[in-house]
């Protein structure tokens, strides 16, 4: 867990280059290297989210996956995530051309497979949202020939930080509707997952980032020069 956390931390990054865009656009090397290691940060963070969900949620083994075409599968609720969807699932599907969803969520409760692209954010162009939700159904349409009864498909689209889920629709431009509109905490309760324990760790890690970039800018002479000279004036 600690490696996942790492991924949203500054500090450790590893120091961003002198001699990159961000120096030329600023004119200060110590500078430009900050703002580098921070974008160089975000881009990391940028798989936080999924990779922290497939360590804490019940997966369902590959070899177990043949149960849910056979329908012998045991009760539980389990998560799939991208990488087992195209090794395991997809194969089944004879299809030519694949994009996979991020999760499939196997409720054996219920007999239903939820194919679900998971956001982190919550504003989207139309042409996206539309190329997106077209591949969910694409996918739901070829995994629904062949499942059999009682199994059903939904195709779902979370917003991991969004809970009122006509702001989902409007944030993905209306190509899905309410019932196809997933919230964080919606996710997170199918699969028995605290969201509590995720907010909290980006909320820390938030606060180390706002400290450490403070203390790297106050560090860099040009910078804390401004500083003083704006307080001052």
């Amino acid at each position: 867990m600690k490696q996942l956390i790492d991924k949203i931390l500054v500090e450790k990054t590893r120091e961003g280059r002198k001699d990159g865009a961000y120096s030329r656009l600023l004119g200060d090397e110590e500078l430009g290297a900050l703002i580098s290691r921070i974008h160089a940060t975000s881009i990391s963070a940028g798989t936080f989210l999924e990779n922290y969900i497939v360590s804490v949620a019940p997966s369902l083994p590959p070899n177990d996956i043949p149960k849910i075409f056979d329908n012998s599968l045991k009760e539980g609720i389990f998560l799939i995530n991208k990488k087992i969807i195209k090794q395991y699932i997809t194969i089944y599907l004879n299809m030519e051309s694949v994009i996979e969803p991020d999760y499939i969520i196997v409720d054996c409760i219920q007999h239903f497979l939820y194919v679900i692209e998971l956001k982190d954010g919550d504003n989207f162009d139309t042409k996206k949202s539309k190329g997106e939700v077209q591949n969910l159904k694409t996918y739901s349409k070829a995994l629904a020939n062949k499942v059999p009864y009682p199994w059903k498909i939904q195709i779902k689209v979370c917003m991991f930080n969004q809970n009122d889920k006509t702001k989902i629709v409007s944030g993905f431009k209306s190509c899905i509707t309410e019932t196809e509109a997933m919230s964080g905490e919606e996710f997170c309760r199918l699969l028995s997952i605290n969201k509590a324990d995720i907010d909290k760790q980006r909320s820390l890690a938030c606060e180390k980032n706002i400290d450490f970039v403070i203390d790297e800018l106050l560090h860099i002479s040009v910078v804390s020069r401004k500083i003083h000279q704006k307080l001052t004036h």
